[in-house]
């Protein structure tokens, strides 16, 4: 499994422990700061962040919050 795939994993499982709903908003660092402490580099959550964004998943706002556009599946 790639580091990509892995952080992708992790932050899909915060989302879904954070029960991100389609237009909920969220604080970033409700994302980061457990991922960081498991491991993860700020630059590798990045990246993820912008795939889902790019995927339209989520989008990013103003004051590190993103808006999640649609439900994650769950499992």
């Amino acid at each position: 499994m790639s580091r990509f795939t892995e952080t992708e994993t992790a932050l899909i499982e915060r989302l879904l422990a954070l029960k991100a709903l389609q237009d909920m908003s969220i604080n970033v660092f409700d994302i980061g700061v457990p991922l960081i402490a498991a491991g993860f580099t700020q630059d590798e959550i990045v990246e993820v962040l912008y795939a889902l964004e790019q995927d339209k998943i989520i989008t990013l706002l103003p004051g590190n919050r993103l808006l999640m556009l649609k439900e994650l599946p769950e499992g």
